[in-house]
Order: structure tokens, then sequence, then C-alpha cells
């Protein structure tokens, strides 16, 4: 349609260029022989066939440049798109332990391979679940102002990193799949699987050590208690449980 416009309008503004060219150069003897009256008639007529001309040619013109323009948009935004995930791909691998940069790599998987959407936002939920618990935890010392437990604090984090070892475990096994539409194979699931199972033992050691702490905490300032033996036995726990499988989540 567009190429169609464009002929007719081209042919209508030729036509009407040539009809008021012939009456502004026309002779003596031209004027003589049709008349003036015709002259006039064929000066508006090249006047009116010269616009819709235009008009017409503008109909098929203005179109592609519309389509131009969009496509141009489209294709920088595309561009824009990729550049920014690379960015994301680039600052995680730099930083892979890094729980802001593990949320957003994750995100961007999701994005590419909208199949990898469960997975991704069940391993958010664990992280989340963690912020959380470090949240509660750092309440808990400030309103008990329980600053000889500060050290503790670096067990939970080590529990967090840990978890982010686990998280690049489950992103390696999805860059197989992330910008097609394939599934995860049976072996890679089964690797996703021990991850986050191992994720959510960090957590529920977490809320272990978080109950611990409380108990210590009330006995503490109820009863002048100062026996730290139970939470400084999970703690060890932990702190093992974190050596014992650290070559193998690496």
């Amino acid at each position: 349609m567009s190429k169609f416009l464009k002929i007719i309008g081209a042919v209508l503004l030729a036509l009407g260029v040539a009809g008021i060219l012939v009456t502004h150069f026309a002779t003596s003897s031209l004027i003589v022989s049709v008349g003036v009256r015709t002259l006039t008639w064929l000066k508006i007529g090249g006047f009116v066939a010269a616009g819709a001309g235009v008009l017409t040619l503008a109909g098929g013109v203005v179109p592609d440049v519309i389509r131009l323009i969009a496509s141009s948009s489209f294709q920088k935004r595309l561009d824009g798109e990729k550049a920014e995930r690379r960015k994301t791909f680039d600052e995680y691998a730099k930083d892979s332990l890094n729980p802001e940069k593990t949320r957003e790599r994750l995100k961007d998987l999701k994005e590419n391979n909208p199949k990898l959407s469960d997975l991704v936002d069940s391993c958010i939920q664990q992280m989340q679940r963690m912020d959380k618990l470090q949240e509660r935890y750092q309440t808990l010392l400030a309103a008990n102002d329980a600053t000889y437990l500060e050290s503790t604090v670096s067990v939970i984090d080590d529990a967090e990193t840990r978890m982010c070892r686990n998280m690049r475990n489950i992103i390696n096994c999805c860059i197989l799949v992330e910008d097609s539409s394939e599934e995860l194979s049976a072996f890679d699931q089964q690797i996703i699987w021990r991850a986050q199972e191992d994720n959510n033992n960090e957590l529920s050691n977490v809320d272990t050590l978080i109950h611990y702490a409380v108990n210590y905490i009330n006995n503490y300032q109820q009863n002048g208690v100062t026996d730290m033996s139970e939470l400084k036995a999970w703690i060890e726990v932990m702190r093992k449980s974190t050596e014992e499988n650290q070559n193998e989540i690496r």
C-alpha cells in the first residue's frame, strides 16, 4: 500500500508541476490558441494535482519514516538492555559472593529465560529470608545493648556467604539454558536441589543461633547468668559445618 501511494503521489506531482510550468511559460500564440480561461483552469488544476501528489506521496513516505524511527528506537533499546545485562554479568563475575549482585544476576536469568522463573523466585526467597534473620538479630542486639554478642554476627555473615556460593553453583547450571527455551538437565537439577537444601540448612542453623542468643540474653539480664556454653557450642557446630563443606561447594 505504501509503495502504491508513492507511485500515485509521484505521478500526480509530476502532472501538476507540468501543468504549472506550461501555464507559466505559455507563449502568446498558445494563449491565443487555447484561451486565457483554459490556461487559468490548467494552472489551477496543476496546483491541485501537485498538492494532491504531495499529500499522497507523504502518505506513502511518512509510515516508512515512522517505521524506520520505531525500528531504530527498538534497536537502541535492545542494545541498551544487552549492555545492561553485560554490566550485571561482569559485576557479578568480579564479586560472585556479594548478595546484592547475586540477586541481580538471578533476576537477569529470569528475564532471559522465563522458564527459570520458579527457580529464581525460590532462590531470591531464600536470600530474603536470610536478610530478615540478619535484621532480626541486629534488632535483638541493639534492643538489649548486647555488644558482648557482636562477635557472633560474623557467623551469620559466613552462613550468608555460603549461601552465595550455593547460588553461584545454581547460576552456573542455569547459564547453559539462559538464552534458550530449553529445560535444565536432570543432572543440573540435582545439583540445584542439593544447593537449595544446603541453603535451607543454613537458614535453619541461623534461626537456631538466634534462639540460643535470645535465651542467653534473657538469662543474662534476668538472672545474671553468663554461661555461654550452649551458644558457643552451636556457633562451633555452624563453623565446623561450613568448613567441612567448603571445598564441596566452591
